[in-house]
């Protein structure tokens, strides 16, 4: 998706998302339950066995999410034929938690449970993922509803549930997984393509082309520089909220009635969220999200390093709320990335996206189990601690993910003050308008094109991929593949988006000399 693209009329984005209703409420439902299930998954327990457990569910879902996005870096077969094979190891794997940790707990088995968390990770992140293929099919304004809504049915969810019940580990993943095959359904999704093992279609529209610094054109996808820091900074994220997780709390949940403060975090930064999407609509900035996220968990540190010197439900409250907007907010952003590159991009996205969340809550998680007893013990200060994480947050605000980059993902942006748009001057001559073909046609003259790579040229043009190319014009994929290299090379450019803004910015010689002439 070009600026262009994505410079639309936010009223009519929020149209779109009141005219696809079902979709929305498919969405948040399946997602919600879906985070809902993996919360619970982090409680699961065995009477017999007292060591922690949650790092190896997210471990395994981190390296399932990590080896989705590894598979994306070099597109294979078709999008049907990857989406068959994704969802049956993820079916198989969701339906082996279902039965291993209700039968873990009933029969008091360690090594059920171990199994269960395994299996059941993997499938989570599996199923995140292709959540995530389904906020990246819609637009932003879809995505700014969907995250925040399903962030209230998690916390309603895990509200009304209890990881006593066995049939959490059941209901939940199921019916998620059942609302996603729905949803896929609604959007005419075809996972399953009939076709026998080791044969693909070859239907796959490609990733953008765009060749290396040699000239050599790639299909694998890269991630911009903000693109990663977003990465980087979700992980340091979730490694600090749950770094606190184990540490004792110095008070009573005054929440405890509405499920406690982890629940009703979730709910009240959910509300937050599409308060400030819905009503500020007109001048949404996305950026507006990130400025409130850091200051929120920072209070709630700070509360427990100079006020309390312990960790209150205050304070839990606090960094829960700044930390879940922040996440809401990253998950949008992984939607508009994936936009950005391609409709293919987002298990690639959204696997990196997983991996690195999931990384950073096990490290959290390790970090506090190591922690708790020293602080029991008196040997650490918990303020030490909040201060040490309050100095992360800061490098991360000013150094690694500054408010400019947020920005930069998204193409809402704030509109400035009105200005009256000058009127065309009518004693103006203007130029005859220069078609694309002819301005292709100009660029194949000046650059020594052949009439071949002209025609390849006007594709590319048009944002068209290798395999468009190569289809429309009955050639090979290679040899459409050399053509395309070829044109790079005569052009000295290097990306195709600069390619499109090159043959866009394009005039004839004598255009150009009357410019300058004036």
């Amino acid at each position: 998706m070009n600026a262009r693209d994505g410079e639309q009329s936010v009223g009519r984005g929020w149209l779109d998302v009141k005219g696809s209703i079902v979709d929305y409420m498919l969405v948040i439902i399946g997602f919600g339950l879906c985070r809902a299930w993996i919360v619970s998954c982090l409680s699961a327990s065995v009477a017999s066995f007292g060591p922690r457990t949650d790092w190896v569910f997210l471990l395994a879902g981190a390296a399932s999410a990590s080896l989705t996005a590894m598979a994306m870096t070099r597109f294979v077969g078709s999008l049907p034929r990857m989406h068959e094979r994704l969802t049956d190891v993820m079916t198989g794997l969701i339906l082996g938690s279902a039965i291993c940790i209700p039968a873990a707990a009933w029969l008091d088995s360690p090594t059920l449970l171990m199994l269960g968390l395994i299996v059941g990770g993997a499938g989570a992140g599996l199923l995140q993922v292709i959540w995530g293929e389904r906020f990246a099919a819609q637009n932003l304004f879809f995505s700014l509803a969907c995250a925040p809504a399903a962030a209230i049915i998690t916390g309603i969810v895990l509200a009304m549930s209890s990881t006593d019940n066995q049939l959490t580990f059941v209901v939940l993943p199921i019916l998620s997984l059942l609302l996603l095959v729905l949803e896929c359904k609604r959007c005419k999704i075809e996972w399953k393509t009939g076709l026998p093992e080791g044969v693909v279609e070859d239907d796959l529209d490609e990733a953008v082309i765009a060749p290396d610094e040699h000239g050599v054109l790639r299909d694998r996808m890269r991630l911009g520089k903000d693109s990663a820091k977003l990465l980087v900074s979700i992980m340091v994220f979730s490694f600090l909220i749950r770094a606190f997780d184990a540490f004792p709390i110095g008070d009573l949940d005054p929440f405890e009635m509405v499920g406690g403060s982890g629940s009703f975090s979730l709910v009240i930064v959910g509300a937050i969220f599409l308060a400030i999407s819905f009503f500020i609509k007109d001048r949404m900035n996305v950026s507006l999200v990130y400025r409130l996220s850091l200051p929120i968990m920072i209070a709630g540190l700070i509360a427990m390093a100079l006020l309390f010197e312990q960790r209150t439900y205050f304070s839990v409250l606090a960094t829960s709320i700044g930390y879940e907007l922040f996440d809401i907010l990253s998950w949008v952003l992984f939607g508009e990335i994936s936009r950005r590159i391609g409709r293919n991009a987002a298990p690639y996205v959204f696997g990196l996206g997983v991996a690195f969340t999931f990384t950073g809550m096990a490290a959290g998680y390790v970090l506090s189990a190591v922690l708790n007893p020293l602080v029991v013990s008196g040997a650490v200060r918990i303020g030490s601690v909040a201060l040490i994480a309050i100095l992360c947050l800061v490098v991360i605000a000013f150094l690694v993910l500054p408010e400019s980059a947020i920005a930069s993902m998204t193409a809402i942006k704030m509109p400035g003050k009105k200005t009256e748009a000058p009127k065309p001057d009518p004693a103006i001559e203007r130029e005859p308008t220069i078609t694309l073909e002819e301005k292709c046609s100009g660029i194949a003259r000046e650059c020594g094109l052949t009439p071949r790579e002209e025609e390849v040229l006007a594709f590319l043009a048009r944002g068209r991929t290798l395999t468009i190319v190569a289809r429309d014009l009955h050639i090979a994929k290679n040899t459409a593949r050399t053509h395309i290299e070829k044109i790079y090379q005569k052009t000295g450019i290097h990306k195709q988006q600069e390619l499109i803004d090159f043959i866009e910015e394009w005039e004839p010689e004598e255009n150009a000399r009357k410019a300058a002439d004036a």
